[in-house]
């Protein structure tokens, strides 16, 4: 993360104050078009986007793990797994960056996020989980196939879109109730921001959240041991 800020003048504090700004002003400037109070609005969509900036941040740095590290691959004989786990971490510092921002907002707009908000503490978790068994596995077909890394470009920036981000769930009617139902982003957004905004998730979010992790760690073990020794031939 320092690396990226080098020589920067405010350095990685420029994590904090892009988020504060863009969710400011799209938060006022949305408030108005779908005729919701600033108050309720501008810590929802400011803690959505964090929480998506982390997932996508997952599944994009996760993607590039192996490929991006291609020298130290070839180089240095360590698990292949160690370059997943720096991915992972280094985009929990960034949400953990990200949290001034939604703690001045739940603040300063009156959010009564306690104690719903300790929820966020397994929602992480398996975030976290997941991000893990991401990593593995579509790094693993990044390195045999590297169309995928814009496979997965543009079907995020797609998905921003189709996920309850800027927009409320209960606002999906009829058929495009399925962009809520069949959606895993939703539901591991919101294991993380319903409980930042003191709102405890339905039992079945967090059911439906921890098959995805069990089935994504199902598929990945049995892969990843098969195909992990091709890597450093590949990269």
């Amino acid at each position: 993360v320092l690396l990226r800020y080098r020589r920067s003048l405010l350095g990685p504090l420029w994590i904090p104050v892009s988020m504060a700004i863009v969710a400011l002003a799209m938060g006022w400037l949305y408030s108005g078009i779908m005729k919701r109070p600033v108050q309720t609005f501008v810590p929802y969509l400011a803690t959505g986007m964090i929480v998506w900036t982390f997932l996508q941040g997952l599944i994009t740095d996760g993607t590039q793990a192996f490929v991006s590290n291609a020298s130290a691959i070839k180089e240095i004989p360590v698990p292949g797994s160690v370059h997943v786990l720096r991915a992972v971490w280094r985009n929990l510092l960034v949400f953990v960056q990200h949290l001034p921002v939604y703690l001045a907002l739940v603040l300063f707009m009156g959010v009564d996020a306690f104690p719903g908000m300790l929820l966020a503490i397994p929602g992480l978790l398996i975030v976290l989980l997941n991000g893990l068994w991401i990593g593995l596995l579509f790094g693993l077909v990044n390195v045999r196939v590297r169309d995928f890394t814009q496979v997965i470009a543009n079907t995020m920036r797609l998905v921003f879109f189709i996920t309850p981000i800027i927009w409320f769930a209960e606002a999906a009617t009829g058929a495009r109730r399925m962009l809520v139902a069949f959606n895993p982003f939703y539901y591991f957004i919101e294991i993380l921001r319903g409980p930042m905004l003191g709102a405890v998730p339905e039992p079945r979010v967090w059911a439906i959240a921890l098959a995805i992790t069990a089935a994504g760690w199902i598929v990945t073990v049995p892969v990843y041991a098969r195909w992990h020794r091709s890597i450093p031939y590949y990269v």
